[in-house]
């Protein structure tokens, strides 16, 4: 491991490495975001600080509606007098069902905005074994993983389209809020599913497997997984070059936010405390979504972005061994959400390209061997 990746690493950007504001002449006068994730936490305090450079257009994309307007009218007190007020939208958005994914989905690709960036900041920490009622997955799983990949997946062809229809604009922006604790993983699931011949997601499912302290930093380090293989294996040099940018940032360890919401008991008074004394305020680590979706350009297409900086991914990423479990994962991710794409793109929004494995469509996830017909 890395002395990045270490926990002294870890410790050491934690005490003395300070994200930087986004400068002060930065204007986001006529652009449009989303947000999910957003009426607390990092999610919010970005929303702050973005409408503080200016942005025009903001959805919030949020599971409770009342909260998001709750957030909505915060948000606009928090401007100052003499601003123009921003346009604030709410979204209805839950990451634990996918029929509600589709229906945001649905919205987004039917909305006549242009959108200059999407953050996907909406997670999980569960201490406690919860499976999601609708798919019947580990809760942190479903959402920092399945639920995340679906949404990537099914919001990169529209900000490709966007990217592709307005050529002398900046390219859009799909950022995902990831986390240095993806490198700590011992990812102990993909052993098990090996040597007793079962799926990756079988052995997260199984209760027996569950360990409390470690299921968080493997849920970011399968989506870690999925994403890189996605943007090496399954982007086109066309959509690299002109589509849209594609980057994780890592905020930090912040207190502040409700990502350890579910921690009780004198559990959670203990990791309250530690993140009290190792934790960044979320107004610090929202520095750094902000940095992503609106100053990192290009050079963090495909790349992973902390402190406002390039950084390593988790070590497993780019190993030997890594390649191998991405595949697995990428495998498994498209066998567990390619019937709700192929709802998506066929039935509700209309319009496909042509895949050359099978002659039907997918730009991203249809490449032969992974086409929805012959799979």
């Amino acid at each position: 491991m890395t002395f990045y990746n270490s926990y002294p690493g870890f410790l050491y950007r934690q005490f003395l490495v300070c994200p930087p504001k986004a400068p002060s002449s930065t204007s986001l006068d006529n652009k449009t975001g989303i947000i999910t994730g957003s009426n607390t936490g990092l999610g919010y305090q970005a929303s702050v600080q973005l409408l503080h450079l200016g942005l025009s257009h903001l959805i919030l994309a949020v599971r409770n509606i009342p909260k998001g307007e709750a957030a909505r009218k915060s948000l606009l007190a928090s401007l100052p007098p003499t601003t123009k007020p921003p346009t604030i939208e709410i979204w209805e958005l839950d990451m634990a069902n996918y029929p509600s994914i589709i229906s945001f989905i649905s919205r987004v690709k039917s909305s006549t905005l242009t959108f200059d960036f999407i953050l996907l900041n909406a997670g999980i920490a569960n201490f406690t074994y919860t499976l999601n009622p609708s798919t019947s997955h580990e809760s942190t799983i479903q959402i920092n993983w399945l639920s995340t990949a679906l949404l990537t997946l099914l919001l990169l062809p529209i900000l490709d389209t966007q990217a592709t229809n307005n050529p002398h604009s900046p390219r859009p922006v799909l950022s995902i809020v990831s986390s240095e604790t993806a490198a700590w993983a011992k990812f102990t699931e993909a052993e098990i599913s090996t040597t007793s011949q079962t799926t990756l997601l079988s052995a997260l499912d199984n209760d027996s497997n569950f360990d409390m302290g470690d299921r968080y930093y493997t849920s970011k380090l399968l989506y870690q997984l999925f994403f890189v293989e996605l943007y090496t294996n399954h982007r086109s040099a066309a959509q690299r070059s002109t589509g849209a940018i594609l980057n994780l940032v890592n905020p930090g360890f912040c207190y502040g936010s409700e990502l350890h919401r579910s921690a009780g008991g004198v559990f959670g008074r203990v990791l309250a405390g530690v993140k009290r004394v190792v934790g960044r305020s979320t107004a610090m680590g929202a520095r750094t979504l902000v940095h992503a979706v609106v100053l990192a350009g290009e050079e963090s297409d495909g790349r992973y972005l902390s402190d406002c900086r390039l950084g390593p991914f988790a070590g497993l990423v780019g190993s030997e061994r890594g390649r191998v479990v991405r595949g697995r994962v990428w495998e498994e991710t498209v066998g567990e959400v390619r019937g709700w794409c192929v709802w998506m793109w066929m039935g509700w929004l209309g319009g496909f390209e042509v895949c050359v494995g099978c002659g039907f469509y997918s730009s991203i996830f249809c490449f032969d061997r992974y086409c929805w017909w012959k799979a």
